[in-house]
Order: structure tokens, then C-alpha cells, then sequence
């Protein structure tokens, strides 16, 4: 991760940026946007472009391993200050070649070590443990330079490339470990890292959203299968979920009927994103009505086995997780009435 390296401690540092290397900085862009990346190749081709300047990035570049497999986009994006002139445009493009860069290198390194656990966790633990290394170190120059976010509108350049930088460290971060999450023997969830490793609070937090067509199934673990435990009656909970449906719109029936919803509950061996389940109210709603279930008619219901089964969407078509869900959690929805109203006619 020589690139970040050097935007951090080195050579690309931005509060040393002068005027006079706008014009040196625009020569290498118009150079490096005649490359439209495809592979990896491509995009090391591109970065030696921006770089070509930095002779000790260049030759450290052509060291690297770049293969012709079709590149794939970071499982999670994030909102990012808009560029402004040819220095914030620079580094937006290095930035965003070089964490696409890593993540393809990385998805290649995985693949190579897939039958392998023990060096696959090894590689990933390193990666994780790196890019967090520049995530703080990022942040703790925001804090010392008391550098203000203010909703992307920025024309500093330091200002932009450390918030810049950040977010999208912490994009590749959590897409890093979204690849092999299974694997690891404890993970994070984005509120957490911010609470626990950036020492930051909670009005910090700047989201991360996961991108649909990028999130990878999880692996089946040793034997383990993925279970809700149902435990009550079957008739029963299918007159709640239809309730549920006809009264506080739960589903978008059109997508995923009832019957698809009831089966997936009570499934014994569900598997991770095989079943696409499609909700017409809002998170609140449904975290309340997944509570309710719980404390009637499962053993494990729980947001993380929810996440786990990357069958949930939102009213919005994104993917929930845990975290999503822990956000949502009320004791006073928008349909608790109606929702209350259900569980007890229907006990």
C-alpha cells in the first residue's frame, strides 16, 4: 500500500502540493484518463500514468503483480467530497485507482489461497490490519488539523484528500472484509470501528452502502447450516405473515409472495442468497415485527442470521444487515398498533 503511504508520510503528502505542480499534475491526468481500466493490467498502466513524476512509485508499481482477470468494484461505496480544480481531481483518481487496485489484488489473492484457510486469513487479517493503520492515522490528522467534513463542499486540498482518503480507506476496508467474513474470528461493523478503533463518537459515523450486484455469498461453514429455529405451529405463522401483509403492507408481494417468506423461516438449511425478499414497509416495522416473531416462534431469529442469509431487502432495494437493523430498532413504529393488533388476534 506504497501509494497511501506516501499520501500520508511522503512524497504525495498534499499540504505540500504548491501551485506550480497544477500544471504537472494536469500533463499526467490527460495521460491517465486515455485508459479506460478493465483489469488490473489497465489499472496499473493508468496509476503509472498519474505517477509518472514519482520515479519510486513507478518502479515499485512495475513490480507489482497484475493480472488480465475483468476488474470488480468495491462491494461497498460511499458519499465523497466533489473535486473542484485539477489537484482535488488528482488525487480522487489516484485514490480511487489505488483502493481499486488493492481490492482486485486482493479478491486475486484470495481465490489463489480459497482451499486454504489458514493463509487466506493471514492475508486478509494483513490487509485489514494495514488499511486501519491508514484509516487512523487519516483521522488523527483531521482531529490535530481540525479539519471540518461540511457535507463535501470543500476547496482546501488537504481538507479533501484526508477526508477523501478516509472514506474511501474505510469503504475498502469493510469490502475487504465483507470478501472472506467468515473466516475471521471477530469483524466489525461500521459504527464500531468508528467507536472502538477511530476513537470517534457516534455523529462521525459517515455511511457506507452495500452494492447489491457486488455482495458475495457466504461460504457454508464445516458442516454448519443456517437455521431461524422455528418452533411454533406452521399454520400460525402463516396467518401472521399474511395479516402482516394485507394490513401493514410487510412485503412487495409482486416480488416475493407470502408463501416465499413463510418458507424461508421455517427452512432448515437456508442458503445464503438463494431466496430475494422484498419489503414494503419501512426498517422500523419490520425490526419491530422481527422482534415480535422472535419472542413467539424462534430460537434464532437473530440480525446477524438476517444478514447472514442476504435474503432481506429494504423498501429501497438494499441489502439489510445486522447493522441496518440495529439502527431500526423502536419500540414505537409507525404500525405498532396495527402490528400489535395482529400478534394478539392471531396467539
Amino acid at each position: 500500500m506504497k501509494i497511501f503511504n506516501h499520501i500520508l508520510f511522503d512524497s504525495l503528502m498534499p499540504w505540500l502540493v504548491k501551485s506550480a505542480d497544477a500544471s504537472r499534475m494536469n500533463e499526467c491526468m490527460k495521460e491517465a484518463v486515455k485508459i479506460s481500466p478493465v483489469t488490473l493490467q489497465d489499472l496499473s498502466a493508468q496509476a503509472n500514468k498519474l505517477l509518472s513524476n514519482k520515479a519510486t512509485l513507478t518502479t515499485w508499481l512495475q513490480k507489482q503483480t497484475a493480472s488480465s482477470i475483468k476488474l470488480k468494484p468495491l462491494s461497498y461505496s460511499t458519499d465523497l467530497p466533489d473535486y473542484t480544480d485539477t489537484q482535488t481531481k488528482y488525487y480522487a483518481l489516484l485514490i480511487d485507482a489505488e483502493s481499486q487496485r488493492i481490492y482486485n489484488s486482493y479478491l486475486a489473492i484470495s481465490d489463489k489461497y480459497a482451499t486454504d484457510e489458514d493463509l487466506l486469513s493471514y492475508h486478509t487479517v494483513n490487509a485489514l490490519r494495514n488499511l486501519k493503520h491508514y484509516i487512523v492515522t487519516a483521522s488523527k490528522e483531521i482531529r490535530a488539523r481540525q479539519l471540518v467534513y461540511n457535507d463535501g463542499n470543500i476547496t482546501d486540498l488537504t481538507t479533501f484528500v484526508l477526508f477523501y482518503l478516509k472514506y474511501k480507506l474505510i469503504a475498502l476496508y469493510f469490502s475487504i472484509q465483507l470478501a472472506n467474513k467468515d473466516i475471521l474470528e471477530s469483524s466489525f461493523e461500521p459504527e464500531d470501528f468508528y467507536l472502538m478503533e477511530l476513537n470517534e463518537t457516534k455523529a462521525d459515523v459517515h455511511q457506507i452502502y452495500l452494492e447489491q450486484a457486488a455482495a458475495k455469498p457466504l461460504k457454508e461453514q464445516k458442516g454448519k447450516r443456517l437455521s431461524f429455529s422455528f418452533t411454533g405451529k406452521p399454520e400460525k405463522l402463516k396467518a401472521i405473515i399474511n395479516a402482516l401483509c394485507t394490513r401493514v403492507d410487510l412485503l412487495k408481494e409482486s416480488l416475493s409472495p407470502a408463501d416465499m417468506l413463510i418458507q424461508l423461516l421455517q427452512s432448515k438449511d437456508i442458503k445464503p442468497g438463494k431466496v430475494k425478499i422484498y419489503l414494503d414497509c419501512d426498517n422500523k416495522n419490520f425490526r419491530y415485527i422481527i422482534d415480535e416473531l422472535e419472542k413467539r416462534y424462534f430460537d434464532n431469529l437473530s440480525l446477524i442470521n438476517i444478514e447472514h442469509s442476504q435474503s432481506f431487502y429494504s423498501k429501497k432495494g438494499t441489502l439489510l444487515t445486522s447493522n441496518s437493523l440495529s439502527k431500526a430498532a423502536t419500540s414505537n413504529p409507525k404500525a405498532k398498533a396495527e402490528i400489535d393488533k395482529i400478534f394478539q388476534q392471531l396467539q
